[in-house]
């Protein structure tokens, strides 16, 4: 079981997890490799689908999920970046091949570059000088903009129109970008050696129960459970 930690993608290789239905910050991308496995969303209008039965899955970021496995399940989770990844592009041909590529390379040996490559980069036009100071601020001290309020009075602008041009620039709104990237350098840190409290102080945390809420709400089980796994933490440099 790994975690691999780009600079700006992520994913999980492991045993299916009994997760609670939880929403995510990015676009994922679900694979299970040799079974398949359950998924249903959920709509303010419909509520709950059913259960469909996958064994590849592309879901939106924001959108809250339920996925079943079993055990015994070998998955792949892989989370893109909202700076240069277009969720659109990701077909359901192209995610069949995915999974077909990744089914053919030795799990253990399984890199994040191995994953990005079976899908195409298209990044998006570059961000206006205002919001990528913002970016910069975010990946240099994510404890930082406590409030989208001091975001905008970095970038000049007010509120209301500093939620929008971001939102439209990034492809995520601002609440949820800065949770993702704060949880990146959480993984980071911990890592490093760092324990779970002097991550989540350091990525911008109240604290540590903070964080294990924050962590649940976004995966679906608490970065304690994960840890108690021996979960092997990879930070790949891009």
């Amino acid at each position: 079981m790994k975690l691999l930690i780009g600079p700006s993608r992520a994913a999980y290789i492991g045993p299916g997890l009994n997760l609670e239905p939880h929403l995510n910050a990015a676009c994922t991308l679900a694979f299970s490799l040799n079974e398949p496995m359950l998924l249903r969303t959920w709509s303010k209008m419909k509520g709950w689908s059913d259960w469909n039965q996958v064994s590849a899955a592309l879901i939106p970021g924001g959108t809250l999920h339920h996925l079943k496995c079993s055990d015994q399940a070998k998955m792949v989770f892989y989370y893109l970046d909202p700076l240069q990844d277009k969720a659109r592009l990701v077909t359901e041909t192209l995610l069949h091949e995915a999974r077909n590529t990744l089914c053919g390379i030795d799990s253990a040996r399984l890199s994040l570059k191995d994953i990005e490559g079976c899908f195409p980069r298209c990044s998006r036009p570059e961000s206006s000088s205002r919001i990528r100071h913002v970016l910069e601020e975010i990946e240099a001290c994510p404890a930082r903009f406590n409030s989208i309020e001091e975001a905008a009075s970095l970038a000049c602008l007010s509120s209301s129109r500093f939620r929008a041009l971001f939102a439209q620039e990034v492809g995520l709104p601002f609440r949820r970008y800065r949770l993702w990237r704060r949880m990146a350098h959480v993984a980071q840190a911990v890592s490093k050696g760092a324990s779970l409290t002097d991550a989540a102080l350091g990525a911008g945390f109240s604290d540590s129960a903070h964080l294990s809420t924050s962590f649940k709400t976004m995966f679906g089980i608490s970065p304690g459970f994960l840890l108690s796994k021996d979960v092997e933490i990879c930070c790949e440099v891009g």
